[in-house]
């Protein structure tokens, strides 16, 4: 995964409205560059760059709305949630086919054979999914969406001293970079704490997706807002990257596991009905129970590191640090 490039020129002692638009720009612009890799298919991870710049990009524009007008943004960031999701969708395609086709070479016989299958149909769906991609992102599209973006950004940000609204909290006039920065990664931090709960459930799959959405979204703030800091938060960072690798594992198994529960469902077996191939039904089975001692082992690192984190006072010490 490609590395996000330090954001300069920002004054963390400056005003945060002056500040917002340097630091929204350069993360556009890193995802701009990355087009012709992601279209380029001979390498999977071009598209693995892309789609995580688009999400630094859009986790950026969120943790700046406090000085943002969301509808002068509304149709710019229609087209860059399009752009991740079309991303989205061929990535997750390259990672099945990948962990599928490694673990067929530990298998033989018959459900070696119905993995095929299931590898070929998934390679006809990544097909379909990188045409939609190449259209969605296409070199006229991304000229057109560079202008309305970066005039978005220009005529979004809110003075210091507007009014406040019911989601715009009041700001004092002049307010600092580095304490809209601090809030920033306080609201983060809060609610990672809140989902943490989520590990105490550790059947109910939407909770903990969310605990690992807050951990990304966490992530991204820390790197986006951490050289106000110096070097201070570096540690964090990674802690946090960590906990989301756990997480995220834990959250590949939950998809799979649905998504093999699902079809096997499904299976025809009436007569008259078209019958699912036996070596095929029999992959699935054996991936369902491949999956499912793999998610325990996930879940129990994930559960391990937050115990790991409560023990050692995480939360608090990077709280406190953030109020240095």
């Amino acid at each position: 995964m490609a590395k996000a490039k330090k954001i300069v020129g920002i004054d963390c002692a400056g005003r945060a409205a002056d500040a917002v638009p340097l630091v929204l720009r350069p993360r556009f612009e890193e995802m701009c560059r990355l087009r012709e890799r992601a279209l380029d298919f001979s390498d999977p991870e071009g598209v693995h760059d892309m789609r995580v710049a688009s999400r630094r990009l859009r986790s950026a524009i969120r943790d700046s709305m406090p000085y943002l007008r969301k509808t002068k943004l509304s149709a710019p960031a229609r087209q860059l949630k399009e752009i991740a999701d079309k991303l989205g969708e061929v990535r997750d395609d390259d990672v099945a086919i990948i962990a599928l086709e490694k673990l067929q070479k530990k298998l033989s016989g018959e459900v070696s054979s119905g993995l095929q299958r299931i590898i070929d149909a998934q390679k006809a769906e990544r097909e379909i999914a990188r045409t939609e991609l190449t259209s969605t992102m296409s070199s006229s599209a991304i000229s057109e969406l560079e202008p309305a973006f970066l005039e978005a950004i220009g005529a979004s940000v809110t003075p210091a001293a507007e009014q406040p609204t019911k989601t715009r909290p009041a700001k004092k006039s002049g307010s600092g970079y580095k304490v809209f920065a601090r809030a920033a990664l306080l609201r983060r931090l809060k609610e990672l704490e809140r989902l943490s709960t989520s590990l105490y459930e550790p059947h109910e799959v939407k909770p903990l997706h969310e605990m690992r959405m807050a951990a990304k979204r966490l992530r991204y703030a820390l790197d986006l807002f951490g050289h106000c800091w110096g070097e201070s938060l570096e540690v964090f960072s990674r802690q946090v990257a960590k906990l989301q690798t756990s997480l995220g594992e834990l959250h590949d198994c939950d998809v799979w596991i649905e998504h093999f529960g699902k079809r096997l469902r499904r299976v025809k077996t009436k007569p008259g009905e078209q019958a699912t191939p036996p070596d095929e039904r029999d992959a699935m089975i054996w991936l369902l129970s491949h999956f499912t001692r793999l998610r325990t082992k996930h879940f129990r690192a994930a559960l391990a590191r937050w115990h790991e984190w409560e023990s050692k006072d995480f939360c608090n010490r990077l709280t406190a640090t953030l109020r240095t």
